[in-house]
């Protein structure tokens, strides 16, 4: 049977499906793996202030100097723009600073956290339709890791507070969440992972049924999961969502503050709660930390993202398989939305 009106329960349960396993994926993924930024890190995109001075002979971005010439903070570290707020070249006497950070006064390496996406061909066998969302993405607010399963209280790794990175899940995407010296994560193994996902964006090709007539049309979703979460310049809590169904140049839209929690709160390896308004992601992972690291590291999180969006497909008049048939009030229920398959690097 279809889904009901996207103001009742039954539209609402659906789409909150599909985004749990969205986020499950995502949170997973965006932070999915263990090193990112800290409690000081900055959203990619900040310029990296000017680093300090280095010590005498530091290794600043120019390589090791005469005396305190060498760590001046590096070539790049001159207050240039950098990918992530790092001041680009060096560590230890040089640059802007990981996550915005004097580097520096830090010293050590730094650890950069990437997720990256594809949509490559995958085997589902669960029966259901499927199809690669349009555009697929998700804001990524916190992560914790933890050392084992007696371990209540964990690591920051890094925390926006109320801000957010926003990560793609397109295909080829890869997106650098954050970066954090490997000297503010305490040394020894992490076992497991714990993100806050903020929201959901994602769109999807529909066949709209209305008024007798059979149209291909888009359904352009967004959906909050955590409280204080400002999107378009307004602040929003846990549960907003804004609906959008286009067709014939004509757009369709549902708002509301009361999208239901997903019934499926767990997939992949992932558990979901929500603590103190706050949307979570928890994973089993292996993450060991060294602070003798003697350079940069990448670790990516790469999640599979190929025909993601499924669901089970309803007998009505002019509907056809393998199709997401909607109408301005209806649609065939979606059972998943997330990632197929995720892996974590460390070269």
């Amino acid at each position: 049977m279809l889904t009901n009106d996207p103001g009742g329960s039954g539209h609402q349960a659906c789409t909150m499906r599909i985004i749990t396993a969205l986020l499950l994926t995502l949170a997973l993924a965006g932070c999915g793996s263990s090193d990112e930024a800290d409690a000081l890190a900055t959203p990619p995109g900040n310029a990296g202030a000017a680093g300090a001075p280095g010590g005498s002979g530091g290794q600043g971005g120019a390589g090791e100097g005469p005396g305190g010439e060498a760590g001046v903070g590096g070539e790049a570290g001159q207050g240039g723009a950098s990918e992530a707020g790092q001041g680009g070249a060096g560590l230890g006497g040089s640059a802007g600073g990981g996550a915005g950070q004097g580097g520096a006064g830090q010293g050590g390496a730094l650890i950069h956290v990437r997720l990256a996406s594809s949509t490559a061909p995958f085997p589902h066998s669960d029966g259901l339709a499927g199809q690669t969302p349009l555009d697929h993405r998700s804001g990524l607010r916190s992560y914790r890791l933890f050392r084992d399963a007696s371990d209540t209280v964990g690591v920051t790794v890094f925390d926006l507070g109320k801000g957010f990175v926003e990560v793609s899940y397109n295909d080829g995407a890869d997106t650098l969440v954050a970066s954090v010296p490997i000297t503010t994560i305490p040394e020894g193994t992490y076992t497991r992972g714990r993100v806050v996902h903020t929201h959901v964006r994602y769109r999807v090709k529909a066949q709209v049924h209305a008024q007798g007539l059979s149209l291909p049309g888009e359904f352009d979703n967004v959906q909050v999961m955590s409280d204080g979460t400002t999107l378009d310049g307004v602040e929003r809590q846990g549960g907003y969502f804004d609906y959008k169904l286009n067709v014939a140049g004509m757009t369709y839209p549902f708002q509301g503050n009361d999208a239901p929690i997903p019934q499926q709160t767990s997939s992949g390896g992932f558990s979901v709660a929500i603590e103190g308004g706050q949307w979570t992601y928890e994973f089993p992972t292996t993450i060991v930390i060294d602070h003798g690291l003697p350079a940069d590291t990448t670790t990516t999180l790469r999640v599979n993202m190929h025909e993601s969006f499924r669901w089970e497909d309803q007998v009505e008049p002019s509907y056809a398989a393998g199709v997401f048939d909607v109408t301005p009030v209806a649609f065939e229920p979606v059972k998943r939305f997330g990632a197929n398959s995720f892996s974590v690097t460390i070269p």
